[in-house]
């Protein structure tokens, strides 16, 4: 089969395109010929199909456009002729019988979609996020707290807008609810996708009722391959969080939770919290900062455990099947997709997010009790292999392709 894969930016940005460059080589490796369509981030990893790549203009917090280029990106978001008039390019030269979407919004816009229909080409979206949805896609109310069940819906965007959930600026957060107004009721950009992919239930649910899909839903879960030597017996007492320093993702607990337990704790990663956390860090933590996925592996090997503290709807985090697939355990929170994969005293350990007691106590456990972590690890390895392997997962994004391109998408979920 021949697949055209999109998304926005072609590095590894975040877990989307972790999850992405997965199936992209999976694909390969099952014989599928697989095209890209992006934009020229200067991060980009090299792409055979880069000359069809269109121009990226920075509009997040690190923007230096002067104030016509801001112009010109912010009426990207809803209409980009570049994108239109490259995508149409490579539809006629590679002839894809599917195209496979990921995140489109704000860069290169729903254009592609209508492209596509037009071209009688179909088309896949994955959801990672809440942009379905949502206009900051995290489902925060003003960056901060839970917002389920999610305050807009339809036509109303107020609360996006009365509460700065975009970047805490009104500005931005008007222009992103305006940018999701438009997806919906202008370009109808949900009708003009065939199917729906979503790597969990808890996503699909949400944004089901949410009214942001107007075509099947299929459940694929995120898939990583484990590691032959992954049994091997934990070799050190210390745990570790691998992943962005930003407020949803439950540090400033975390912190207090490592201090009250007595443990210690390894942070790799990087983020706009990194300064305030390495200022306020207890005894017991290091922050090794940003480092490459090798590193990140090497320390999970030899963890006790590793920690996913999120106080957000995490959807389906890759934060959490990394370790497992290396026999890790995971203590997460209760969240989201989560429980979807940690089987709470069989995989890993499932506390209450923000709560700081509940969070130490569950670390203090696997300190004192090195053989219930292996035992929680060897379980958690097994489920990876058994749910979320490459194998399983390719084969369940080639139904949904299959089912589209003969012309009648099922509307049972693939589990």
């Amino acid at each position: 089969m021949r697949i055209l894969v999109v998304n926005k930016f072609w590095y590894r940005r975040a877990g989307l395109e972790r999850v992405m460059f997965d199936e992209i080589r999976w694909l390969e490796n099952a014989g599928h010929e697989v095209a890209h369509f992006s934009t020229l981030h200067p991060e980009n990893q090299p792409s055979p199909w880069s000359d069809y790549f269109v121009p990226y203009l920075e509009i997040g917090p690190d923007s230096t456009l002067v104030p016509r280029q801001r112009a010109l990106a912010a009426a990207r978001m809803f209409w980009n002729g570049a994108a239109a008039r490259q995508f149409t390019r490579i539809l006629a030269d590679f002839r894809p019988d599917v195209v496979h979407v990921h995140g489109i919004h704000r860069q290169i816009s729903p254009s592609l979609l209508v492209i596509a229909r037009r071209r009688g080409v179909p088309v896949v979206q994955s959801l990672h996020d809440y942009h379905a949805i949502c206009s900051a896609g995290d489902l925060l109310l003003g960056g901060r707290h839970a917002c389920e069940p999610p305050r807009c819906g339809g036509v109303n965007v107020i609360p996006c807008v009365a509460h700065k959930c975009v970047q805490h600026s009104r500005t931005k957060s008007v222009l992103a609810a305006t940018e999701l107004l438009s997806r919906r009721w202008l370009t109808r950009g949900p009708s003009l996708v065939d199917a729906f992919i979503s790597p969990s239930e808890y996503l699909a649910r949400v944004v089901s009722a949410g009214g942001g899909i107007q075509a099947h839903m299929h459940i694929i879960p995120n898939a990583v391959p484990c590691a032959p030597d992954s049994t091997s017996a934990t070799r050190s007492d210390f745990f570790v969080y691998a992943g962005r320093l930003s407020r949803e993702k439950g540090l400033n607990t975390l912190f207090k939770a490592v201090e009250l337990a007595g443990v210690r704790l390894i942070v790799a990663g990087d983020g706009p919290l990194r300064q305030t956390l390495a200022a306020a860090k207890p005894a017991g933590v290091t922050m090794v900062g940003r480092v490459g996925g090798d590193e990140v592996d090497a320390l999970l090997r030899d963890c006790r455990a590793a920690v996913v503290p999120s106080e957000w709807a995490e959807n389906a985090p890759m934060a959490v099947l990394e370790p497992m697939a290396l026999g890790r355990p995971v203590i997460a929170t209760r969240m989201g997709g989560i429980p979807e994969q940690i089987r709470d005293g069989l995989d890993g350990i499932l506390t209450t997010s923000g709560d700081v007691l509940e969070l130490a106590a569950a670390m203090g456990l696997l300190a004192q009790d090195p053989a219930l972590a292996a035992r929680l690890g060897r379980s958690a390895r097994d489920r990876v292999a058994s749910r979320f392997s490459p194998a399983r997962h390719t084969a369940s994004l080639m139904r949904v392709y299959s089912s589209i391109v003969a012309g009648g998408a099922d509307s049972t979920a693939l589990l």
